[in-house]
Order: structure tokens, then C-alpha cells, then sequence
């Protein structure tokens, strides 16, 4: 009864239910795939690429049925750049039969095995390895529209190709023009997307029809105006040290520590120790040296000129440190409202001066380099350092060519947060250009020609019949990995700190708000390095994502005050050797003027001694060759003698007092001499005591300072 009641059920209900009765029966189904919730090694996801290409058309499939033979490797693997090799086909004789009827021009290839140069390189569209050859799951753009181009023009090119990588380097230090025109000089036609300029054409480089939009543009950030907020909850403690990153703290606090131990040194050399214990007098530099970090001075007024210059170094850090310190405070603490300026072309940013990132050595970097020179250009190796850079705040904007940044805005490598866009809101570019495959512009030697002629013929035909936009839509969805038209990253930090990190919780909200994200996007609250105010210079100059001051950024300040540090300490050093050489230099002088007084002291006695010796002496000895010459002039008169007595008496008398002069004259002289060792003796005793008042003086010096020394 159950089973008519249903079935009457669904036929009330029409069709669907009918559909559904019928297969009811054969419910029980069990869940074929078992693997572990949440598990990363599972992948059921199957590959449709196949199904979507046979959908786009004839001309897709005609690549689909061709990329299955993958794998082929470079035939030529002659040296790039080598002088001695030479592929380009003469075909002249084809060129012949067209111009005579005998093919038409979109025939006149058919049959012909084309020996190409292809670009091998970081982000050129050939998906080639060296082990593997090319990609058989999808050799990229340009060896598919080269398939395609075969297939119409009836020529082949995989067996018969060679490859080329970045030029720039230390392998071969050449430019993008140089191996261009290399190729073109050695194969019959370069494979790659050839931006035309007139160097180029100047060079005699033929392009073909383009088949990609090199029109030079401006990639940035989308959101006009941004809150800058880091959102400071009170209630952590910590919010006052955020103006400072850890190293800049650690730095300051090691400022303040060697800052007290160079006053101390000062204070010794200039004797200002005041009698205080070790303890006590590094604690009292220390606390001073904190103190005045503040930017409360309290050192007074310094005497010596090393203190001096040290109090001030102290004061102008202190300064810099408290003033950075203050606005870093203020502007974490105030929501700001921070408007970017309206940027559409090259000028309007060389005139608000925000920075452009550049490839290095492409034809954007020549023409932005040439155009603009004082456009504050930063030039990149690759293009994904070009938006690496953008991202990471380093430039304001990247310049791109349109066909590159359509193939890389879903990309997580070059948008990761879906925030970058083209910056002009009705198609401007900043120079319209196109790029093709290039041959050499010969129409009578090789008559390579006529190979350009062929292949603009086709690709005329790709463009009408919209098969080369097939075949960019195939490139475009392979390599994206996001899709920035439904998905916006901040959706998921929104309902994060709403509901917390439940998943459950985020599932239905995230489908419900897409739509309200897409036309008002949520206000981010958060502090970016690319903020770009009116100060661009500042902001673009590198800084981390916060407000934080770095120790890099704060390095001139602390570099300076232990630069003055260490000169003042270097004055003090000298000064005091000076001092110390003066005050010896004045004791060894005081001690030469006394023992010059002593020694003249002497001088003025020790001539008298010898002058009374001489004349005591002389004396005698005149007197006594007198006597004697009396004596002997007398021998002849003794008879003389003998007669008057009185005579002989007198000879007698003057002889005696002779004698006797001389024994006075002798004790005059030994008094002279003993009265003399006791001046010389004298003499040591003050040369003593000079050196012990040295001393003295030395004692009282290291004791009471130089102001006690000049007293004493």
C-alpha cells in the first residue's frame, strides 16, 4: 500500500519525482573513495582540458591531436650566439613558382621542413626541458600556434628546431636585440614574442603578423583609499614598545650601559671620583645615563672638553630617539585615512614619485629608461621579481606588457591577494606596440621573405576566424591557479575574526558575501609599507610592512653618538698624557734650578778656598826661593857671618816665622776643604729632599687633584 501511495505520489508530482521513484530502488550505494578526511595525498580531480578543447573548435583540436607526439628535442644544438653556423633555407626557387602561378602564396610552404629558433627560457611561452624536450601536455603558446600554422601551411618544425635562453648574464652578456638578430641571421625564422622598434627594423629584422600585445601598461594596487590602523587593543600591555622594533629596544638599552661606563671613565680621568666606592659610582652614571635618555639632562655643566662633547652627543641621540619615538607612538595610535593619488600614465608617476619596477634589458625597461628619465625606475632581473616588488611594497607599480599581465593576474605568484590591476579604467596604455615571430628582411638573396609572407597569410585567417583567441584562452587557463573575478582573499580575514577559524562556520557565509565584496570591498585595517601618501619617497624605500622603526633606519643616530663617544674619550686620553708629561716636565725643572743654585752656591765658595791656596802657597814659595837665594848669596859672605852674629840671629828669626806661616797657611787650607765637603754634603741633602717633595707631589696629585697640587 506504501508502494501505491508513492507511486501515485509521483505521478501527482510529475517527472522529476517519477525519475527519482524509479531509481530509488537501487539505493545502498557505499562511498567508493575512502581515503581519510582532509587527507593532502588524494587527488579525484580528473583532467577535462581535452573535452574543453574539442569544444573551442577545428583549429584547437588540430593542436590537441599534435601535442600528444611530446617529447621531441632540439635537432640544433650548435653554441647560441655562435658566428659559424648558418640554418636559414634559401627559398628563392619557391618564391619563383609563386610569383610565376604555379602555387599560391599560402601553399608555398607546404612540404618544407622550417628550421626555427625557439626561446627556451624563464617565462617564455615554450614549455621545453633539456631531459625531456618539449612538454607533451602542453607546449605552450607559441609552439601551439606554430602547430597550428603548420597545419595550414602545410610545413613541419619540431624535427628541425634549435632553442634559445636569456642572453643577459655571465654566459653571454648580450641583449635581447643581440640574439635576436642572431637568429634571424642563422635560422629561417625566431620563434618568441619580438616587440617591433626601430632599432630592430633599423637592423633589417622582418616581424610577422603579431600575434601578441605588447602595448606597455601600468600594473597596481586596486584599492583607491585604505584605513591605516593597527587596530592597538589596550588591554595588551606591551602596545608602548610597538613604535621600536626588538633590535632598535636592545641597541638603546646597550646605548644607555656604554654610555655610563664612557661618563665614568671621563669623570676618572678628570679626577671627579669624589671619594665614591665602585658600586655607588657606577650607579650613579648608569641612572644619569637613563635619565638623560629621556631627554631629561642632568649631567650640568661639564669642565673638560671630552665631557663636553660627550653631554652633548648624550642630548642630541636622547633627542632624535624620544622625538622618533613620540611621532612613531602618535601614528600607531591614530586611524589615518591615507588617499592615493589618481595614476594612469608613466608621467602622472614620475610626478608623485612613486617608483616602477621594470624587467631589465627588455624593450619596456629601454623605452621607460629613454622616455622618462626621471622616472624613478628599479629595474629587476625577472618578471616575477618585477611583482614580487609591487607586492612587497618596494615599487608603486610594475610595468608590464598588456598580453603578460592578462596571462599572469590569476596567477598566485604574480597577484597573490587579487589586489593588483591594470591601472587605467578605459584602456589606456602607456605606448601601443605589438610582437610577432621575426625573420630577416631579405627579398633576393635567401628570400626568406617570402617565409614571413606565408605565415602573415595564416595568421590573418587565425585572426578572422578567432582561432588565435582560442588559443590564448587555452594559454590563460592552464597557467591560472586563482580566479580573482569570484574569489577575494580578504573575505577569509573578515569572517576569521568574526567566527573564529571554523570551518564549518565559514562555509556558507563565504558563498553569501562574494557578491557584497565584489562592489564594497572591506575596510583593511592593517599597516602596509606601500601605503602611498604624500611622503612617496618614504614609503616606497623598502621599509617592512609595519610602522616599526628598524635598526637599520635607526642606525645613523646610534652610529653617530658612539662616534662622538669615542672621540671624546680619545681627547680625554690625550689630555691626560699631556698633564701628566707638563707636571714631570715642571718637577724636573724645579729640581735642575735647585741643584743649579747649590752649584752655584758652591762656585762662589770654592774659588776663595782656592785663590788663599794659591797665594798661601806662592807666598811661601817666593819667600822660601828668596831665603834661599839670600842663603845662597850669603855662602859667600859667611865669613861675613861669622863676623857679625847679629846677622846670623836675624837669618834665623825670618826662616821660623817662614815655616810658621806655612803650618797656618796648611790648617787654613784643611779648614777651607772640610768646610767645603760639609756645603757638598749639604748639597745631597737637598738633592734628597727634592726628590722625596717629587713624590710627594705625585701622591698629593693622584690624591687631591690638580687644584691641591697647584695650592701646595
Amino acid at each position: 500500500l506504501l508502494y501505491i501511495f508513492s507511486s501515485s505520489t509521483s505521478w501527482l508530482s510529475g517527472s522529476p519525482a517519477l525519475a527519482y521513484a524509479a531509481e530509488s530502488p537501487f539505493g545502498g550505494e557505499k562511498a567508493f573513495f575512502t581515503t581519510p578526511q582532509m587527507s593532502p595525498e588524494a587527488d579525484y580531480r580528473q583532467d577535462v582540458c581535452l573535452k574543453h578543447i574539442m569544444v573551442l573548435g577545428a583549429p584547437a583540436l588540430a593542436y590537441a591531436a599534435e601535442s600528444l607526439f611530446g617529447g621531441e628535442k632540439a635537432f640544433f644544438t650548435t653554441p647560441q650566439m655562435s658566428p659559424e653556423v648558418d640554418y636559414r633555407q634559401d627559398v628563392c626557387d619557391r618564391y619563383k613558382a609563386f610569383r610565376n602561378g604555379t602555387v599560391e602564396l599560402k601553399d608555398a610552404l607546404r612540404g618544407m621542413k622550417l628550421n626555427v629558433l625557439m626561446g627556451a627560457y624563464n617565462g617564455s611561452y615554450f614549455n621545453y626541458d633539456d631531459e625531456t624536450g618539449i612538454s607533451a601536455a602542453y607546449p605552450g603558446i607559441a609552439a601551439s600556434l606554430l602547430d597550428e600554422l603548420a597545419q595550414r601551411a602545410g610545413f613541419t618544425w619540431r624535427t628541425s628546431f634549435g632553442i634559445f635562453t636569456d642572453p643577459r648574464g655571465a654566459a653571454f652578456n648580450e641583449t635581447w636585440t643581440d640574439v635576436l638578430t642572431w637568429g634571424v641571421e642563422h635560422y629561417d625564422m625566431n620563434v618568441d614574442w619580438w616587440a617591433l622598434n626601430l632599432e630592430r627594423l633599423n637592423l633589417g629584422i622582418a616581424y610577422t603578423k603579431p600575434w601578441y600585445d605588447s602595448s606597455i601598461i601600468l600594473v597596481g594596487r586596486e584599492d583607491e583609499e585604505e584605513i591605516v590602523d593597527e587596530e592597538i587593543e589596550w588591554s595588551d600591555f606591551w602596545n608602548w614598545t610597538k613604535p621600536f622594533s626588538i633590535p632598535v629596544w636592545l641597541t638603546t638599552f646597550a646605548t644607555i650601559i656604554v654610555s655610563g661606563f664612557v661618563y665614568m671613565l671621563l669623570e676618572w680621568m678628570n679626577d671627579e671620583v669624589g671619594g665614591r666606592g665602585s658600586w655607588e659610582w657606577f650607579a650613579d652614571n648608569l641612572y644619569l645615563s637613563a635619565v638623560n635618555a629621556t631627554q631629561a639632562y642632568e649631567y650640568g655643566t661639564p669642565r673638560s672638553v671630552p665631557a663636553k662633547i660627550f653631554a652633548l652627543s648624550m642630548a642630541s641621540w636622547a633627542l632624535i630617539l624620544a622625538a622618533t619615538y613620540t611621532a612613531n607612538l602618535a601614528s600607531l595610535l591614530v586611524d589615518k585615512r591615507v588617499t592615493m593619488q589618481k595614476v594612469e600614465t608613466v608621467e602622472e608617476a614620475v610626478v608623485f614619485g612613486y617608483p616602477i619596477c621594470t624587467v631589465a634589458g627588455t624593450n619596456t625597461d629601454t623605452y621607460i629608461e629613454e622616455s622618462f628619465p626621471s622616472a624613478l625606475r628599479r629595474p629587476q632581473v625577472t618578471l616575477e621579481d618585477v611583482y614580487r616588488g609591487v607586492n612587497s611594497g618596494q615599487c608603486a607599480f610594475a610595468a608590464d606588457v598588456l598580453q603578460s599581465w592578462l596571462g599572469n593576474k590569476n596567477k598566485r605568484e604574480f597577484n597573490p591577494n587579487c589586489d593588483l590591476d591594470w591601472v587605467s579604467n578605459n584602456g589606456r596604455v602607456v605606448k601601443s606596440n605589438a610582437a610577432g615571430f621575426a625573420t630577416k628582411a631579405d627579398a633576393g638573396f635567401k628570400c626568406s621573405g617570402l617565409i614571413r609572407d606565408v605565415i602573415n597569410f595564416h595568421m590573418e585567417v587565425m585572426i578572422a576566424d578567432e582561432s588565435l583567441d582560442d588559443l590564448w584562452t587555452i594559454e590563460n587557463k592552464r597557467n591560472q591557479d586563482l580566479d580573482c573575478e569570484t574569489f577575494r582573499p580578504e573575505l577569509l580575514e573578515e569572517l576569521k575574526k568574526s567566527e573564529g577559524n571554523d570551518a564549518r562556520r565559514l562555509r556558507d557565509p563565504l558563498v553569501k558575501q562574494r557578491s557584497t565584496l565584489a562592489s564594497n570591498p572591506p575596510r583593511r585595517r592593517r599597516l602596509k609599507a606601500a601605503t602611498r601618501a604624500a611622503g612617496a619617497s618614504a614609503v616606497f624605500s623598502g621599509e617592512s610592512s609595519s610602522q616599526q622603526m628598524e635598526l637599520e633606519a635607526m642606525m645613523g643616530p646610534f652610529f653617530i653618538h658612539f662616534a662622538l663617544m669615542a672621540l671624546s674619550v680619545f681627547i680625554a686620553f690625550c689630555t691626560k698624557y699631556y698633564e701628566k708629561r707638563a707636571l714631570r716636565d715642571a718637577n724636573e725643572t724645579k729640581r735642575l734650578d735647585i741643584s743649579q743654585k747649590l752649584r752655584v752656591s758652591d762656585n762662589e765658595k770654592s774659588p776663595s778656598l782656592d785663590t788663599a791656596k794659591t797665594q798661601s802657597f806662592g807666598y811661601n814659595s817666593t819667600m822660601k826661593s828668596r831665603l834661599n837665594e839670600d842663603l845662597e848669596g850669603s855662602s859667600t859672605r859667611d865669613d861675613e857671618m861669622q863676623r857679625d852674629p847679629s846677622l846670623k840671629s836675624q837669618v834665623e828669626e825670618l826662616r821660623y816665622s817662614i815655616e810658621k806661616s806655612e803650618a797656618a797657611t796648611q790648617r787654613k787650607l784643611d779648614m777651607m776643604i772640610e768646610e767645603n765637603k760639609n756645603l757638598q754634603g749639604k748639597m745631597d741633602m737637598m738633592i734628597q729632599e727634592n726628590q722625596d717633595l717629587r713624590q710627594l707631589t705625585m701622591v698629593i696629585v693622584q690624591r687631591e687633584g690638580k687644584t691641591s697640587v697647584r695650592s701646595a
